[in-house]
Parts: C-alpha cells; structure tokens; sequence
C-alpha cells in the first residue's frame, strides 16, 4: 500500500502527468460541444446517426492522452537514473511494477467515465430535439461508457508495457500514438488482420463503427485484454530480471 501511495502521488502530482491527465478530462467534452453546434440534425449525416451514439464519437481523441499519461507514469523512472532512487525506496520489483500498473488503471478508469460521460450529456444537452433528454438514455449507453472506461485502460496498461519493454516514453509515443489516431484502420482494408492489433479490436468499446470489418465489442475485448496480458507478463520479466538499480 505505500508503494502505490507513492506511484499515485507521483501520478498526481508531476506537472507533466497532471497536465497530461487534465487534458484527457477536457478534450472529449470539448470535442462534443463543438461537434454537437456543427451538427446538422437535417442533413443526410444528422439522420443516419444513432442518436444514442451522441458524446462517445470523441472517446478515441482521449486515447492517445491515455497513452502518454501511462509512458509517463511508467517510463520517467529511466530518465537521469531515476530508477536507482526508486528501488532503493522500495527493492521489491513485483510491488513497484503492481503499483504503477494499478495507477495508471486507475488514472484510465477514472478520466474515461468523467470524460466521455460529460461529453454524451454535454452533446445531448447542446442538440436539444435531435437528441435524448438525461432520463431518456438507455441501459446501452451506460455499457458504452463502461466499455471506454476498458478500452482505457487496457490502452493504458498497453502503453506502460511497451515503456517498460522499450525502456524509453519517446519509443511508446511514436510507435502507439499514430497507431491509435488512424494508422491501422486506415490499412484494414488491404490487410483484414489487422483487426487482431490491439487498438482495432478494442475500438468498438468506444462506439459503434458498423461495416468496417472490426470485432464486437466483447471478442474485440477480450482480444485487447489478452495484449495486454501478454505484453505485461513481458514488462514483468524486464523489470525483474533486466533493469537494475545502475
């Protein structure tokens, strides 16, 4: 419990991960007031558009904040031999590794129900007739914003891996970023596989995209949950048996 006292108040606390974890809280709701005064509730667009799926079309512009908040979280301890002071505080590796995991679940967790709950209501509230009212929305929205509060943080817990792995937050940025802002969907055409990628099976979590050729949210899930299982057990034996306090 002190280690993941320590790693929390390290998340909360540094300027560039605070800074990082407000922007994840603001830009969706952003995102969702500007696109519900552009929308065109008469054009072809505005009627084919679920009006369920209102607010949760910005939840992927929060992923790649998530992204940076976990390299932070996870990949500062390699800059300027940081990682010597932490492991002097606390030797136990499994405990440290455990504790910046659970932060940054809980970090992910946290900024995806407050953020993208606030842009649904904030979108709805904003497209007035062409939306639903607070007491109008259904069971399904609530299992859509539970979804991206998994996609999250599964994508959180992904990105902490790879730092871990890489040993390095520039490598994680530059190899995930692109990744989840529309490298790979833009390739599923050509190569169907690629649903199989962590970020395209988790992307229905997010919201509906119908007739791309993604998995369903449930397989697409378990899919991204398996990445993230297979990439941490790969993080654990780095940080346990590679990295040392020099």
């Amino acid at each position: 419990m002190r280690t993941l006292r320590a790693e929390w108040t390290k998340a909360i606390t540094l300027r560039s991960i605070a800074g990082a974890i407000v922007a994840a809280l603001l830009l969706p709701p952003l995102l969702a007031v500007a696109s519900g005064m552009a929308f065109d509730g008469g054009g072809v667009a505005g009627r084919s558009f679920p009006v369920a799926s209102h607010g949760f079309e910005t939840a992927g512009f929060g992923q790649p904040l998530i992204i940076l908040v976990a390299a932070l979280v996870t990949g500062t301890d390699y800059l300027d031999g940081q990682l010597r002071t932490t492991l002097a505080a606390t030797p136990r590796r499994d405990g440290v590794l455990a504790a910046k995991l659970l932060a940054i679940t809980a970090v992910a967790l946290l900024v995806g129900l407050v953020s993208t709950g606030a842009a649904v209501v904030l979108k709805h509230s904003i497209l007035g007739e062409h939306a639903l009212r607070i007491d109008e929305f259904t069971p399904a929205m609530g299992w859509n914003l539970l979804g991206v509060a998994v996609n999250y943080a599964l994508i959180g817990l992904i990105a902490a891996s790879v730092t871990i792995i890489a040993r390095s937050l520039i490598v994680t940025l530059v190899v995930l970023v692109p990744v989840v802002l529309g490298l790979s969907i833009s390739l599923l055409g050509v190569v169907p596989a690629l649903r199989f990628l962590p970020d395209l099976a988790g992307m229905q979590l997010l919201t509906a995209y119908p007739g791309v050729g993604l998995l369903d949210p449930v397989p697409g899930g378990i899919v991204m949950a398996g990445w993230a299982v297979a990439l941490g057990v790969a993080a654990r034996c780095c940080f346990r048996f590679r990295d040392t306090a020099g």
